[in-house]
This record gives structure tokens, sequence and C-alpha cells, in this order.
């Protein structure tokens, strides 16, 4: 009976050694779970500064996407690690809680002002991390409702706001990205102008309705 306890008991303490040791080399940070994120190309968690700013914004636009879906858009941006302010490697949803585009018609002017557009959602990742899932402009819904100043909220799926601002009387059909910002409650947003889309990409970004 002595022999089977020892037996037993030796196999208990390398099942839990063998746990612990598991357990210890497992990130359950931010970034946990994640190997492939240096091999995909955007851990930018060894930059600082301008070279982060570049690098972060870089990678943002290099990774849009235009999805398309029927009498819907979906707008993705690349995802990314970096290191925050306190040291700590983070996800960017982690550090960011909304993605904003921001839109402008193209041809089509009210009282000198070009109609704008604003899409606004949570910022969540995929489940490779590499992208920021994409935030679904209903366009067929929208324009099923008559032109005007304001609001709109869906909340099918992930919850989206598009908000219009200076529109005629009839929906434009071509939007002309002008810039796209990862908004924080806590510290500073970050901004991409139309000038760095255009840097980056080499062409600019359009969403026809």
């Amino acid at each position: 009976m002595q022999k089977y306890v020892g037996v037993f008991g030796l196999f208990f303490v390398c099942f839990v050694a063998g746990y612990a040791l598991v357990y210890n080399n497992t990130e359950f940070s931010s970034i946990s779970r994640d190997p492939a994120a240096v091999r995909s190309g955007f851990d930018f968690s060894h930059l600082s500064g301008e070279n982060l700013q570049d690098a972060v914004k870089q990678r943002l636009v290099a990774g849009f996407e235009l999805k398309k879906a029927p009498g819907a858009s979906g707008l993705s941006l690349g995802h990314f690690v970096f290191t925050d302010q306190y040291g700590q490697r983070k996800l960017a949803c982690q550090e960011f809680a909304k993605v904003s585009f921001v839109f402008e018609a193209e041809g089509v002017s009210v009282s000198g002002e070009k109609p704008s557009m604003e899409v606004e959602g949570a910022c969540e990742y995929s489940n490779d991390m590499a992208k920021i899932n994409p935030l679904w402009v209903p366009i067929a819904k929208i324009l099923g409702e008559n032109p005007a100043d304001g609001e709109f909220q869906f909340n099918e799926g992930n919850a989206v706001t598009v908000r219009f601002a200076n529109l005629p009387d009839h929906w434009p059909k071509t939007w002309l990205l002008k810039s796209v910002r990862m908004k924080n409650v806590n510290s500073s947003d970050l901004t991409i102008e139309s000038n760095e889309v255009a840097r980056y990409l080499g062409h600019p970004i359009v969403v026809n309705f």
C-alpha cells in the first residue's frame, strides 16, 4: 500500500511542478497567448517618441481594409503592440477605447462647406490580434433615410455611431477619408490626417455609397 501511495505522491508532485512551470511561462498580460505578435511585424514595444508615432501610424493605415457585405461597408485598421508611459506593453485596443473615421464628400458643398461623415465604434482586435475589427457602416439603411444633419446609432452586432454634417438634400455618393482617430478617455488621442494617409498608402481612401 505504501508503494502505491509513494508512486501517487510522486506523480502528484510532478504534475504540480509541470503545471507551475507552464503557468509561470505563459504571459497572462495584455499581449499573452500571442507568439505571432513579433512575427506579424506589429510589435513596436522597442520604439518611443517620434519613431513610435511614425511606426504606429504607418501600421494602422497600411493595415486598412475596406470590406464589403450586402448593404454595408466595413472599415478596418492594422493593430499593434507598444509600450505605454508606465513601461507596460499593451495592445492598441487596450489603450484606445474607440476608433473614429472622418470622411468628406467629394464634388458637393453646402454654403461653402463640404458634407462630413464620422464613423465611430469600439476598438476591438481580431482573433489573431493583427487587425482592428471592422466598423460596419449600414449604407443601405442610411440611404433609406432622408438626408439630414445628425447622428445615427446602429446596434446590430458591434455598435456603431455615424454622424453627418453639412448635408445637401441628397446623399453624396463619394466619401474621401480625411482622418483616423484612436480615442483614449484618459490621455491624448492618436490622430492620422489625410496627408499622412496618402503618404503611407500612396493613394487616398474612398468609400462609395
